[in-house]
């Protein structure tokens, strides 16, 4: 009986164990960067809060920061003369975190849109679809009013034209964050350059992105693996 209580003491230490082990992996510090969106400029005194902890951090000098966060968290980003931001820990790469200053208007192009935040590209992407919006449904009458001053003028054209690019950044984004070089190197022996050639010819498309599970990508990875080296002979 005593052995048998002993034996049950230890399984539950080293469970104990694991579980501790378990959750100081999961833990990482995570290394950023605070930027001015326009200028690329380094920012002073950002305060970075890990969401989920209340962890609080501010950038220094060099607008450099480092703070703990696991995957899936949520990083507020906030300082005096700059938007409100939000940043979604997706892998541990360094963060570089691009603000933008308070009522200022920029000229999109992708080198901007690129250096957006996944909830100002979100944010983009509602205002620029209203501006570039030509049509509505009548409330009162019924059916669909066009507004030629919308459809032909150069704002919303222009606005159209940035909806068009800023959608196509978030799905490059989507694809981005499953299709991965760890998840890649996970079930395939490939390294750079090949890993590289092969992610840039088999990169999927945002619609089976969109609805694949890990475990779907990682079937699409191995699938795609053997056709990359039938092309290449092997």
């Amino acid at each position: 009986m005593k052995t048998a209580f002993i034996h049950s003491l230890s399984i539950l230490t080293l469970l104990g164990i694991s579980s501790i082990f378990s959750n100081l992996k999961a833990q990482e510090k995570i290394k950023g960067i605070a930027m001015e969106l326009v200028s690329s400029q380094k920012i002073e005194g950002v305060s970075i809060k890990n969401t989920r902890t209340n962890k609080i951090v501010q950038t220094d000098q060099e607008g450099n920061f480092i703070i703990d966060a696991q995957l899936n968290d949520y990083l507020a980003i906030e300082a005096i003369g700059y938007e409100k931001d939000t940043v979604f820990v997706y892998d541990y790469g360094v963060k570089r975190v691009y603000l933008n200053r308070l009522n200022s208007v920029i000229e999109l192009n992708e080198v901007y849109i690129e250096r957006m935040t996944d909830s100002r590209l979100i944010a983009e992407i509602n205002a620029t679809k209203i501006a570039g919006k030509y049509s509505d449904v009548g409330q009162q009458r019924g059916g669909i009013r066009l507004s030629p001053s919308r459809l032909f003028s150069k704002e919303g054209k222009r606005a159209r034209q940035n909806y068009k690019l800023l959608v196509e950044e978030q799905h490059k984004r989507a694809i981005d964050r499953k299709f991965t070089d760890d998840l890649i190197q996970s079930v395939t022996p490939l390294k750079n350059p090949d890993l590289a050639l092969f992610k840039e010819q088999y990169r999927p498309t945002y619609k089976f992105i969109e609805q694949a599970s890990a475990e779907d990508v990682k079937l699409y990875i191995i699938d795609a693996y053997k056709k990359y080296n039938t092309k290449k002979g092997k």
